[in-house]
Formats: structure tokens, sequence, C-alpha cells
């Protein structure tokens, strides 16, 4: 069931506690922890679809990299906050595919959103090829018609 989180409608949701080893000496979340709570989210995101990932993130011989990492910062997170992220991907190329993420506290607050570009590419030549035809039919057919088809 679609969730939605204000800016748009959400697919896929993964919720976590924050760690003491996520905080820095001013209390807070660090700043780059945030992009580790979006791969997290990525991660189960694909597991949802039926992708298990394993050492390597290679699936039928196409490895996936992080070609795009953005956030913006809305509100520090703090020591035992309890974290939703939202997912959804709001893209697919011909070789990349776009997440959208946003990660809000219990009590609705946004803290964070982001947005990472994932491209496709060979194994070893480290080429951009095309998305596993399979896992693109997974991902639109999870996102429905809020994917917005787009040429790389």
């Amino acid at each position: 069931m679609p969730i939605d989180r204000g800016s748009g409608t959400f697919s896929f949701k993964y919720s976590r506690e924050v760690k003491t080893y996520e905080i820095d000496i001013q209390q807070v979340v660090h700043n780059v922890i945030y992009f580790y709570y979006f791969e997290e989210a990525r991660i189960e995101y694909l597991k949802r679809l039926g992708f298990q990932l394993k050492k390597e993130i290679i699936i039928d011989g196409v490895e996936f990299v992080v070609a795009h990492n953005e956030a913006d910062y809305h509100e520090a997170a703090r020591l035992g906050d309890q974290l939703t992220i939202f997912a959804r991907i709001s893209k697919i190329g011909r070789t990349s595919f776009t997440f959208d993420l946003k990660i809000v506290r219990e009590d609705g607050a946004e803290m964070c959103s982001g947005r990472t570009t994932v491209v496709a590419v060979e194994k070893g030549s480290g080429r951009p090829t095309p998305i596993p035809d399979h896992m693109r039919k997974a991902m639109e057919a999870f996102e429905g018609a809020k994917v917005n088809a787009a040429a790389d």
C-alpha cells in the first residue's frame, strides 16, 4: 500500500532506531550517517522486490554503483529516536534509476530528504549497461504509475 508523506507517495518504508555509534560530539546523528540510512533503505527496498544482494551488488552479472547522492538536512536526529526511512524509485532510465528518500522521526518531523542515482555497469569494465529487464519490470510493477521513465 502506498504511503503518503507530504511531497508524494512512497511505496516502501524501513524503520530503525538511532544507535550510540551514530552520534557525534554534539549528541546528534552525524551528517554522514544519513547516507548509511539511505543505503539501508535502498538495500531493503531491493530485497522486498526479491533481489538478494550478496557481498557485491551484482544481479545477472551487472553491478550497481552509486553515481550521485544528495541530502537536505531539516532537523537533527538524536540517540534513541525511532526513524522511518521512506523510499521510492522516481525515475528509471536505460542504465540508471533514481531513488527519492525521506527520513521521518516517529513524531512526524522530517529529519532529512535526499536522492540517489544508481547506475548499472558491466562487471569488470565498469561501463554503463542496461538494467536487466526483470529488474526493471519488478521496479515498475512495485512503483506503478509513479515511475517517471526517462532516457539516460
